[in-house]
């Protein structure tokens, strides 16, 4: 049954990507990304099959593509695709006589393909807040049961299990997973998604603000001590990779809406671009030509962010919604039961726009529709 199971999913999962056609132009610009996401769930397809032919398909398909650069899940849940001092190995890599991280990265290397260590920086779980699931060394596990009472506020429990974005020693361990990353491995980028502050619910983080408020003269709101949080954190990456090699790139995929990030996952989108702490700021604007709500249409999204990164040295990158494709949800569902053209037409405006430096597809299943 196992076997049947291992077989399914990886037909699923690759069969698609084989059946390649032309609906998407290629153009001849040397320096413009072409990049595809891809996450988790499709490794964990992955490992319950014989990992390297499967991972070696992807790299082809990705090639036949042009795919320049992948963004692959290294770190989805506080945990690890590689042996990590800091993190859990993820359970579907512990069956593996060999370091997946690494034979990613040189597979992809061999193929010219960069490789981006995608990082979900505070998740640890979504669905609950049980934590006697968790390994023993998930660093979220030992905070809350270590019998030391100072150290669980880094860890909150509301909305799920998260790791406090407002705690010092949260941001240390972030910074130093993504050093262990880049002392030992080959990548050729960092890559941060969405995930930010899960919950603007005061209860999230409230120890933590009062023990700040306390100790300060005229603190912060708690909006702006959030962003301060997440700003921290942001440029503590980007000067712990560029000590390491300036020409390791660091990117940052917010969601659409740059009110909706600074608003509700405090990410301060315009900070980061404006000081210059990332490199690649890649929004995911999954959205179609003919959504309900103007602020959302693919084009207004797209000229607000190009409005927001001109004259700047960071990078715009678009997020397309592959995804989407053939959606049966509401309201997408009329404009992307054609969705192949959709992406067709977004890849057509952004490579022929001057401001935009590439494209990235989420994720690699669904590019294999198109």
């Amino acid at each position: 049954m196992n076997k049947i199971l291992c077989v399914v999913a990886c037909l699923v999962l690759l069969a698609g990507c084989r059946r390649l056609n032309q609906s998407i132009p290629i153009y001849e610009q040397p320096q413009y990304l072409t990049g595809v996401w891809i996450s988790f769930s499709e490794l964990d397809a992955m490992l319950q099959c014989d990992f390297k032919q499967e991972f070696n398909t992807v790299i082809q398909n990705c090639k036949a593509r042009e795919i320049t650069d992948v963004f692959v899940h290294v770190r989805p849940y506080c945990d690890a695709y590689y042996n990590s001092a800091l993190f859990p190995l993820r359970e579907s890599a512990r069956t593996q006589d060999f370091d997946v991280l690494k034979y990613m990265i040189d597979s992809c290397h061999q193929n010219n393909v960069k490789f981006h260590a995608w990082i979900n920086p505070y998740r640890v779980k979504t669905a609950d807040n049980d934590i006697s699931t968790l390994p023993d060394n998930s660093p979220a596990k030992i905070w809350l049961s270590d019998q030391v009472a100072e150290n669980d506020i880094n860890v909150s429990t509301q909305s799920g299990v998260y790791l406090n974005p407002s705690s010092g020693e949260v941001r240390a361990l972030i910074i130093d997973g993504v050093r262990e990353i880049i002392n030992n491995y080959t990548v050729d980028g960092i890559h941060f998604d969405d995930y930010f502050y899960p919950t603007t619910d005061a209860n999230f983080d409230e120890q933590s603000y009062n023990i700040y408020c306390s100790n300060t003269k005229i603190p912060l709101s708690l909006d702006d001590y959030r962003r301060a949080s997440v700003n921290a954190l942001i440029s503590g990456v980007y000067t712990a990779i560029k000590f390491k090699d300036k020409d390791i790139v660091f990117s940052v995929s917010p969601s659409a809406s740059i009110e909706e990030n600074y608003n509700k996952h405090y990410a301060d989108v315009e900070e980061w671009i404006k000081s210059g702490c990332v490199d690649y700021i890649i929004p995911q604007l999954y959205f179609g030509f003919d959504y309900p709500d103007d602020n959302y249409k693919f084009n207004n999204l797209l000229s607000e962010w190009q409005k927001l990164t001109e004259n700047r040295d960071v990078k715009l990158v678009i997020g397309l919604a592959t995804y989407k494709i053939g959606t049966q949800n509401q309201p997408d569902y009329t404009e992307w039961a054609n969705g192949k053209e959709v992406i067709k037409k977004q890849v057509e405006i952004c490579r022929q726009n001057p401001a935009v430096y590439g494209h990235v597809y989420f994720s690699y299943t669904s590019m294999c529709e198109i």
